[in-house]
């Protein structure tokens, strides 16, 4: 891969949010749009990779500046038109299912996410809508980037640590650990539903837990939980929601300020983890 190459940090799992403004004549189609936003990355094209990243600042560090021979230009051309995609969430407003509106377009605010394998790399399309565009929230990607560049002395911020460490334990299936992450009084059953009577022997899940890129969401932006609860970051700072990406699968955590410290509300994380 390039730069966005990606840096190959990113590597694995490129977290996107794409987005091309609809024209009231013709169908709303975020697949077309994802099409065209992976072009103009691999193309390394940067007035159309800029026009279509969300939030622009800072983003730039994800494109290569090198450039693209037109042979290989003709090839990601191509390969992107053919591009097969899956639809790993549904149309969400607001954590809620949507669908087109009387006007052949999704809403403003929603949101959706495709899955596909581009030149041999699992690409994970995450797409928003804003203000009558799709929009592309480039914030995994940054947060890949971020990871890729610690050092051996940097610490993941608190949220961060706390949810890959809850998550190491448990895949360990110790519980004893797992609940000093929870906030008090949490329900183990919840956490443990659906876990297998000993750890997995590969090391495969805990370097998923352990690569997931994190973000929290913004004041805006309110996510469904596994239990059906749909949540958002309050005003007061002492609840807040972080979504990550375990392989290429959405993960959301509502954690709780207690008594200085953040714990996470209880769910039945291992439906995600099974799949």
């Amino acid at each position: 891969m390039t730069r966005l190459t990606i840096n190959s940090a990113a590597v694995l799992l490129l977290t996107l949010t794409l987005s091309l403004a609809a024209s009231p004549t013709t169908s709303d189609n975020p697949e077309a749009v994802a099409k065209s936003f992976l072009r103009a990355a691999y193309a390394h094209d940067a007035a159309q990779f800029n026009n279509l990243v969300f939030p622009r600042a800072g983003s730039s560090v994800l494109l290569s500046t090198e450039t693209v021979a037109k042979d290989r230009l003709a090839e990601i051309e191509t390969e992107t038109s053919s591009l097969r995609l899956k639809q790993l969430q549904p149309f969400r407003q607001h954590g809620e299912v949507v669908g087109l509106g009387s006007d052949g377009a999704y809403p403003d605010g929603a949101t959706t996410r495709y899955e596909t394998a581009f030149e041999g790399n699992l690409t994970v399309i995450s797409l928003v809508k804003k203000e009558g565009r799709w929009l592309v929230d480039v914030r995994w990607w940054l947060k890949l980037r971020e990871m890729s560049l610690r050092d051996g002395k940097t610490r993941p911020e608190e949220k961060e640590l706390l949810i890959k460490t809850f998550l190491l334990n448990l895949l360990r299936l110790n519980k004893r650990a797992v609940s000093e992450s929870l906030v008090p009084g949490a329900d183990l059953d919840i956490v443990f539903e659906g876990a297998p009577r000993v750890p997995e022997p590969s090391d495969v899940l805990p370097s998923l837990a352990i690569e997931m890129p994190l973000v929290e969401a913004e004041a805006d932006e309110v996510y469904p939980l596994l239990s059906g609860k749909l949540v958002k970051k309050n005003a007061a700072g002492d609840e807040t929601v972080m979504v990550g990406l375990f392989g290429p699968f959405e993960m959301v955590f509502q954690l709780r300020r207690v008594k200085g410290e953040w714990r996470i509300a209880p769910e039945p994380y291992y439906r995600i983890i099974n799949r």
